[in-house]
């Protein structure tokens, strides 16, 4: 079996996502690896979930036979090239280079330790299912259905992460129950906030994952904000779930800091922005981003610094929905 080398998947987290190829590489070593691993097949099944030439039949077989490599190394070589040879026209360049490599990957994935190797079965098993309700997706009218995507796509992320934290760190694992419920919080702010930046592109594609009222200039406005409100309290939540990892696990913290204080300046930038039309008019910058990792290196281990700061990035009037983290996981979870 061949086994991609740390290198090689360092190479595809930098094409296949800014972000998490900016994140990442702050873990541990042994974190590293398998979080970017872990990544790297989530990204797989996005891919086939959002192919545009597939039906949404062939999209759900094949995210099934996915679920089967990871229990059945066997079937990799077969189902990888058939998936390649599907796709490799209509994926974009990156993604299909990521296709191709689809063995390595997954050989990777086969040398970590059985208890690594569930947590990311598991967590893509729930996550290819979720995406599997194409009907469901077609048609997403209110605040359950949007809690259901976003958990399907982004918060068991934020269970496989939480879960990896507990095997890597003791002191992580005796906070487990805790956590887990602020941990898809975690996930599904940042998938709300990645919808929302995206929602024009995503509508030239003829997607749609919210519920937005674009009748009008004012009902565009109310609503926008009223998913910023909403995506900023999962954010809150978030700060929450890091004031709680050990200060002597300084890596993990800055690893979710990142991501998180990315989120909240995306989301200020469309508070104050609710007319964009394109997902650049709301970026943050370069200089943002080194901000950002320069102050929350000075901050990171002290949590009434991080919470100032947090207060500090977000825009003064920028309210927030405060959700019940527990109430939210018990509706959505299938972990």
């Amino acid at each position: 079996m061949v086994v991609m080398s740390l290198n090689a998947q360092s190479e595809h987290l930098q094409n296949v996502s800014r972000t998490f190829a900016l994140t990442i590489p702050v873990l541990p070593k042994q974190l590293m690896d398998w979080v970017g691993n872990a990544y790297l097949l989530c990204r797989i099944a996005d891919t086939i979930e959002d192919d545009p030439s597939l039906s949404s039949e062939l999209k759900a077989k094949h995210l099934d036979k996915f679920i089967q490599t990871l229990t059945d190394a066997t079937l990799i070589d077969s189902w990888s090239d058939e998936i390649f040879n599907l796709l490799k026209s209509t994926a974009k360049p990156k993604e299909a280079k990521l296709l191709k490599d689809i063995p390595a990957v997954l050989g990777r994935y086969y040398s970590y330790p059985e208890d690594v190797r569930a947590i990311l079965r598991h967590g893509v098993e729930i996550m290819c299912k979720g995406m599997a309700q194409f009907k469901r997706w077609d048609n997403i009218s209110s605040i359950d259905d949007v809690d259901q995507y976003c958990y399907s796509v982004a918060g068991v992320v934020g269970e496989i992460l939480v879960h990896l934290f507990a095997v890597y760190s003791p002191k992580i694992k005796t906070k487990l129950e805790k956590l887990l419920p602020l941990a898809v919080s975690f996930g599904e702010g940042l998938q709300l906030t990645n919808i929302l930046k995206d929602v024009w592109d995503d509508a030239a594609r003829g997607v749609k994952w919210l519920p937005l009222d674009y009748s009008s200039e004012e009902g565009k406005i109310q609503t926008t904000r009223n998913y910023v409100s909403i995506a900023y309290g999962h954010v809150l939540q978030a700060c929450e779930f890091i004031y709680m990892l050990p200060r002597t696990e300084p890596r993990i913290r800055s690893f979710c800091l990142l991501a998180n204080a990315m989120a909240v300046l995306t989301l200020k930038n469309i508070y104050k922005n609710p007319l964009f039309k394109s997902a650049c008019e709301i970026k943050i910058t370069r200089k943002d981003v080194k901000k950002v990792i320069a102050e929350t290196n000075v901050l990171l281990y002290t949590n009434w610094g991080l919470k100032l700061l947090f207060a500090h990035y977000a825009e003064k009037d920028m309210q927030y929905k405060m959700r019940d983290a527990m109430v939210l996981r018990n509706k959505v979870s299938y972990w």
